[in-house]
C-alpha cells in the first residue's frame, strides 16, 4: 500500500533521504528534461509532482505518525471523513513508474512533437519522423511555411507534452 506525503517547497529529496533513514521505503520519480538556463541547454531532473513523496507501507500501520515529524515532510494526506491517509494502489504505481521509464530512455516514436534546443535550429519546434543512426534523428520542421526535413543530433531534441 502507497501513501502520499505533502513536502514542505523544494524539499523532496531531503524528505526522501530522512524517511529511507527511518526505516520507510519512498518512491520520488523524477523526469529528465532539458532547460535553457543563462543562454545554454542543460540536461536537469525534475520531479514529476513537485511537492509530494510516495511512501509504502506494510498493512500494520504504527508508525504513522513519525511520517509528520520528519524533516522536509509537511504532512501525510489524510482523508478527513475516515481519518486513514489515502492509498494509492500497486497498479497505478506501476503506471507511474512506467511513465518515468519511458521519459528518461528518450525513447522518440514517428509523429512525437519535438523541439530542437541545441544548433542552428535551436527553439525549432517540429515533429519526429525516424532514427537515422544511434546519434542522429530525423526531424520535419516548418520553415516559413515550407516543410523542411532535416537531420540533428538526437541528444539536441526535446519531447513536447
Amino acid at each position: 500500500m502507497w501513501m502520499l506525503a505533502k513536502t514542505k517547497s523544494n524539499q523532496e529529496h531531503r524528505a526522501k533521504i530522512n524517511l529511507i533513514n527511518q526505516g520507510f521505503m519512498c518512491y520520488l520519480p523524477l523526469l529528465n528534461t532539458k532547460k535553457h538556463v543563462k543562454n545554454t541547454w542543460m540536461d536537469i531532473k525534475e520531479t514529476m509532482f513537485s511537492g509530494y513523496l510516495f511512501i509504502k507501507f506494510a498493512e500494520n500501520i504504527k508508525n504513522l505518525h513519525k511520517v509528520n515529524n520528519t524533516f522536509g515532510v509537511n504532512k501525510l494526506l489524510i482523508n478527513k471523513d475516515t481519518g486513514m491517509p489515502y492509498t494509492i494502489n500497486e497498479k497505478d504505481m506501476d503506471a507511474i513508474e512506467e511513465i518515468v521509464k519511458f521519459n528518461n530512455n528518450n525513447q522518440f516514436t514517428t509523429g512525437d512533437n519535438v523541439i530542437v534546443n541545441k544548433g542552428k535550429l535551436s527553439k525549432f519546434a517540429g515533429i519526429f519522423l525516424e532514427k537515422c543512426s544511434k546519434y542522429r534523428a530525423k526531424l520535419l520542421i516548418n520553415i516559413i511555411n515550407n516543410n523542411q526535413e532535416v537531420i540533428v543530433n538526437i541528444k539536441d531534441i526535446q519531447k513536447v507534452y
